[in-house]
């Protein structure tokens, strides 16, 4: 299959870690490009910077479905995002914090800071199935929950929380919904309104097909008034350049977590790449990403796989997980049976000692086809 959006295609690979980091499609590629060539030739006179930048607020607002670009500011990575937005909430000793124990480190280890200021921590556990069943979360809230910090898509096993449910119990006892969206954004749908969710961290180098070092953050924007990042500048402030300005008057928008210059480069292919999704359509790219994984789910089962990703219609991802076939493990461990697709040009991951296929809607079934012979003992 062949198709000039998409240059890997056309590489002799077969990619799945979508989930890991992802290749470029070709105009994402170009708006780096055209970044570096006018930067080389005039630095930043003469520029669109600006302008794009604030379009890039706006598409990035549409792609999650807030309210306002003003609730939207850049990161150059989820953990940046988890990190100043929690850090910013000013919680004391003896308040919580519920987690999963399935959580990606990143998100983990700021919290696990917070617990030298005498923050708790409560962990719900993931069950053997992958699954975390929603009512765990809910009956783990109670009156000292100031913040709930979730990954939308886990990690290590593709399952999809439901989080409207989640984000009602732990505002009934005056606490926030932190979601990371790093492996769902660019996916499937994602709607921080629809699902009441206070703070969302994502960066772009997974399923939102950007640069690395390009991320966002969302704030919801009745909070953002009370909130005070731990890292400021400039950027962060109102007439933030005023010589001698003593005064903390803080950004009224989400901006006031920017404290300096902003990696131009690569947010502008950040926003290349989302307004490339918008463009497909996000509805139409997660209905062309079900039909893809559902696929691979099959193709994998003829191939002697066990699929362990929940599947369940409000459970799956684009993330699939699996065990290799029972002759193919006698032969070989997972890490070698990765490194041998990898040296055939099929690009997977190993999470928690199983093989992780991450495609996307725009993998064809051609590379399905390969994957699944490679693995057939």
């Amino acid at each position: 299959m062949s198709d000039s959006r998409y240059p890997v295609l056309d590489s002799g690979l077969a990619f799945f870690n979508h989930a890991g980091v992802s290749p470029l499609p070709a105009d994402v590629a170009q708006a780096v490009r055209d970044y570096a060539d006018q930067a080389g030739r005039s630095g930043y006179f003469g520029s669109t910077w600006q302008d794009d930048m604030a379009d890039f607020r706006a598409v990035a607002a549409e792609l999650i479905g807030a309210r306002s670009a003003t609730e939207i500011a850049f990161v150059p990575n989820t953990a940046t995002g988890v990190s100043v937005s929690a850090g910013s909430l000013g919680l004391q000793d003896g308040d919580r914090i519920l987690v999963t124990d399935a959580e990606y480190p990143s998100n983990r280890h700021f919290y696990n800071s917070l617990q030298q200021r005498g923050v708790e921590l409560d962990v719900v556990t993931q069950h053997d199935d992958g699954r975390i069943p929603t009512e765990d979360l809910l009956s783990a809230v109670n009156e000292r929950t100031k913040l709930v910090g979730l990954s939308h898509v886990q990690w290590g096993s593709g399952f999809r929380s439901n989080l409207r449910p989640i984000a009602d119990a732990v505002h009934a006892v005056g606490g926030l919904l932190s979601v990371d969206a790093i492996q769902s954004a660019g996916a499937l749908p994602v709607n921080v309104v629809e699902d009441d969710v206070d703070i969302l961290a994502c960066g772009g180098h997974k399923w939102l097909l950007g640069p690395t070092g390009s991320g966002l953050l969302y704030i919801r924007e009745e909070l953002i008034d009370g909130l005070i990042p731990p890292v400021l500048g400039a950027n962060s402030m109102e007439d933030g350049l005023a010589a001698g300005n003593a005064e903390l008057r803080l950004a009224p928008t989400a901006a006031r977590f920017e404290p300096g210059a902003t990696p131009t480069a690569t947010m502008l292919g950040l926003r290349a790449s989302i307004r490339h999704l918008l463009g497909v359509g996000i509805d139409n790219v997660w209905a062309q990403l079900e039909s893809v994984t559902a696929y691979l789910c099959d193709a994998l089962a003829d191939a002697g796989c066990r699929v362990y990703s929940p599947r369940g219609e409000s459970e799956r991802s684009g993330i699939v997980i699996f065990d290799p076939p029972d002759d193919l493990a006698a032969r070989e461990s997972v890490d070698d049976t990765w490194e041998r697709l990898q040296d055939s040009g099929i690009i997977t991951a190993v999470r928690f000692g199983r093989l992780r296929a991450s495609p996307h809607f725009y993998t064809p079934e051609s590379d399905i086809e390969r994957l699944a012979a490679a693995l057939k003992p």
